[in-house]
C-alpha cells in the first residue's frame, strides 16, 4: 500500500491528491499534448474509479461535475483511488466541438477508442488514455450529454457484464434507465467491459442547460451520483441509495422527416412512459407551414430531444427508449 501509483505524469502515495497529465505527442512548439488528470488516493486499499469527461468536446458536464465531486472527496477518508479526467479530448473541448477540428480522419474519440499508438492524432490520444486506464482502473464512468444540439436526461448505457450493470445501479435513484451495450471496442466503457471490468456511459444535460442555475443543477446531480458510487463500493462512509428497479430495453433514434424548424411538444415529459402515437414535435418550413409531425413509434420513454431548432432531413430529433423489461437484480447480493 505504501508504494507509489504512477498514472501518466502523476506519482501518488496513500493519502495524497496529485495533479498531472496523460501525454501523447507534441504541438508545433514542441510542447507535449497534455490531458489533465487529478488523482485522489485514499489511505486504505479499495477499487480504482476513473471518471472521464468530455470525450466529446461540446459536452462540459463531465468537467464541472468532476470539480464539484473532488471538493467532497477527502483522501484521508477514502479507500481506493479516484482518477478524474475532466476533458479527455482537450483540443475538441477548447474548440467547443464534438471532435478535434484539426483531425478530420478520427474526429469522434467515442467511436475510435482505444485508438492506436501509430494512428491518426485522436487515435493516439485515445490510446495513451487507454494504456493508463486499463492498467489501473477497475471501474469507469464516461460522462456525456446532448452537447450543442440536444438535451439528454438520466440515461445509462452499461457494458453487457454484471460488473458494469452493478456500477450503473450504484449511480443512484435518479437513474432507472439502464440499457445494455456491447463490449469490445469503440468507446471507453465497452473496452473496460471487454476486460471484465465495470464500464458505463451516462447521459445528462446539454448546452441548452449550461446557463447559470441549470448548469449547477446538472453538475450537482452528476457529482452526487459519483459519491453514491463511492459509498456503494465502500470507498467512502455512508449508505448508498438506489432506484427501486431498473428499466431495460433498446433505443431508437428518431430522425427528421423534413428540413425546417423543429419545435418540440411543450408538454412532452422526459423519462416517463408514454403511449405510441404521442406527439413529440413538429417541423415547420420558413413560411410557417407544418411539414411533418414526429410521434412516438412505440410505447416507451423520451430520454433525449433536439434543442437546436434548425434541422436537416435525416438529422436526429429524438432518442426514444423502448422498455422491454423491468428488473430489480442488478446489484450482487
Amino acid at each position: 500500500m505504501s508504494k507509489a501509483i504512477q498514472i501518466g505524469t502523476v506519482s501518488v502515495l496513500p493519502g495524497e491528491v496529485k495533479r498531472g497529465a496523460i501525454e501523447a505527442g507534441a504541438d508545433m512548439a514542441g510542447r507535449p499534448y497534455a490531458m489533465p488528470i487529478t488523482v485522489v488516493r485514499g489511505v486504505a486499499d479499495g477499487p480504482c474509479l476513473w471518471i472521464n469527461g468530455a470525450t466529446h468536446g461540446d459536452e462540459p458536464e463531465g468537467a464541472f461535475s468532476i470539480f464539484l465531486a473532488l471538493k467532497q472527496i477527502d483522501p484521508q477518508q477514502l479507500r481506493g483511488t479516484v482518477v478524474a479526467v475532466p476533458a479527455m479530448n482537450v483540443n475538441a473541448f477548447t474548440a467547443g466541438m464534438r471532435g478535434d477540428p484539426l483531425d478530420t480522419f478520427s474526429y469522434d474519440m467515442n467511436r475510435i477508442y482505444p485508438g492506436k499508438a501509430d494512428g491518426y492524432p485522436t487515435e493516439r490520444i485515445a490510446h495513451a488514455h487507454w494504456l493508463a486506464m486499463k492498467e489501473t482502473g477497475d471501474l469507469q464512468i464516461a460522462v456525456h450529454s446532448g452537447g450543442e444540439h440536444s438535451y439528454l436526461a438520466h440515461m445509462i448505457f452499461a457494458s453487457d457484464n454484471p460488473v458494469s450493470l452493478e456500477l450503473a445501479a450504484a449511480m443512484g435513484p435518479q437513474w432507472p434507465l439502464v440499457f445494455r451495450s456491447p463490449v469490445g471496442g469503440g468507446n471507453p466503457s465497452s473496452m473496460m467491459g471487454s476486460l471484465g471490468k465495470g464500464g458505463i456511459t451516462v447521459e445528462l444535460g446539454g448546452n441548452c442547460r449550461t446557463l447559470t442555475r441549470d448548469f449547477h443543477t446538472v453538475a450537482a446531480d452528476l457529482a452526487a451520483s459519483y459519491l453514491n458510487v463511492l459509498r456503494h463500493y465502500g470507498m467512502i462512509d455512508g449508505t448508498a441509495t438506489y432506484a427501486p428497479a431498473w428499466q431495460q430495453g433498446y433505443q431508437i433514434a428518431l430522425l427528421a422527416p423534413a428540413t425546417g424548424i423543429f419545435v418540440g411538444n411543450p408538454d412532452l415529459p422526459f423519462e416517463t412512459l408514454i403511449p405510441q402515437g404521442t406527439p413529440l414535435g413538429v417541423i415547420y418550413n420558413l413560411y410557417g407551414d407544418v411539414l411533418a409531425e414526429l410521434v412516438a413509434p412505440r410505447d416507451g420513454v423520451v430520454f433525449g430531444l433536439r434543442s437546436r431548432p434548425s434541422v436537416i432531413e435525416g438529422q436526429w430529433c429524438c432518442f426514444f427508449g423502448v422498455i422491454e423489461q423491468t428488473v430489480d437484480n442488478l446489484i450482487s447480493k
